[in-house]
């Protein structure tokens, strides 16, 4: 016969690998409950989960818009002129001896609303005339200068210039992108060497080639709409003013050096409204006497008004 031995609740908690204090042990029922799984308490924290590595995107390098460059070939030719403005006289023989590239276009939003991104600048109106192609509008001659040297830098060329205000200078040895001189702009504008003697650039109908007071609707348009001149250049007259990089001197022409003319000193402690750059071309508004090849404006450094801009690059050949 089997002999079952009989053994205390202390023993057989103990046995089973329950600690239990005397208090709890005497509070116990006869009835032995059921051992289950412990819930976890406050200190037991469930099991975490490994967190999923996520791809932070990373801003891409804005990409400048390099422009479409034609050469212009050293030669001489007579600037200015007999029936114009007195500023425009007298006429005078100048000499480009260093061949340049030009702009094909003038520089447009598209370009130039890289550079304000890139540089954090706010975006100019457009007087809801669209961007895309339209030449950028409302440019003060600083940021286009600026525009020019961040151009450069993005092409990995020497910039051009150095310097603020009034003492900006400029390297023309240097193959960076920059503004043109008045002569330099003229000389284009009149065909270069294929110079044929017009009085707007390319023709002596302003309206195959250029938007002004009489066709453009009191707007601007986009670049290349109208004909080229004699180097493929479009909108040198009208549409929007250029800068160039001379200052302004109405009797500079009686002085002017005859060989690659960079235009007259800055003024000797001028007054605000006496920083005034060389603008070109005319613009949409202007009637046909202001957008001929040899007509002269100019403009307050610091004041955008119509005025837009062409790049040229002294050649390195």
């Amino acid at each position: 016969m089997s002999i079952i031995k009989q053994i205390s609740r202390r023993d057989f908690l103990r046995l089973t690998g329950i600690a239990i204090s005397a208090t709890l042990l005497k509070a116990c029922t006869p009835d032995v409950p059921a051992i289950t799984d412990i819930p976890p308490t406050s200190t037991t924290l469930p099991p975490t989960k490994t967190p999923t590595p996520t791809n932070t995107p990373t801003q891409q390098p804005i990409q400048a818009i390099y422009p479409d460059m034609v050469l212009v070939e050293a030669g001489s030719f007579q600037m200015g002129s007999t029936g114009g403005y007195a500023h425009e006289q007298p006429v005078h023989t100048v000499l480009i001896s260093r061949p340049f590239y030009i702009a094909r276009y003038e520089v447009t939003f598209e370009e130039y609303d890289r550079f304000c991104d890139d540089t954090h600048r706010g975006r100019l109106d457009d007087r809801s005339w669209g961007r895309g192609n339209q030449p950028v509008i409302h440019v003060d001659w600083n940021d286009a200068v600026a525009y020019c040297n961040w151009l450069s830098e993005k092409d990995r060329l020497s910039p051009c210039y150095s310097g603020k205000g009034k003492l900006v200078e400029c390297d023309f040895s240097a193959h960076g992108y920059r503004l043109p001189t008045e002569a330099e702009w003229e000389y284009a504008a009149r065909g270069g060497q294929n110079n044929q003697g017009f009085i707007y650039a390319g023709s002596d109908n302003p309206d195959e080639l250029a938007w002004y007071a009489d066709n453009s609707k009191d707007r601007l348009h986009p670049v290349g709409e109208k004909e080229p001149n004699e180097l493929g250049l479009y909108d040198m007259c009208g549409n929007i003013f250029e800068w160039c990089w001379d200052w302004y001197d109405q009797d500079y022409y009686a002085a002017s050096p005859a060989s690659d003319p960079p235009g007259p000193p800055p003024p000797q402690d001028p007054k605000p409204w006496e920083f005034i750059r060389v603008r070109r071309s005319g613009s949409w508004r202007e009637d046909v006497e202001n957008i001929r090849v040899s007509a002269r404006s100019f403009d307050g450094v610091d004041y955008p008004g119509d005025n837009g801009f062409r790049l040229v690059r002294t050649a390195q050949l």
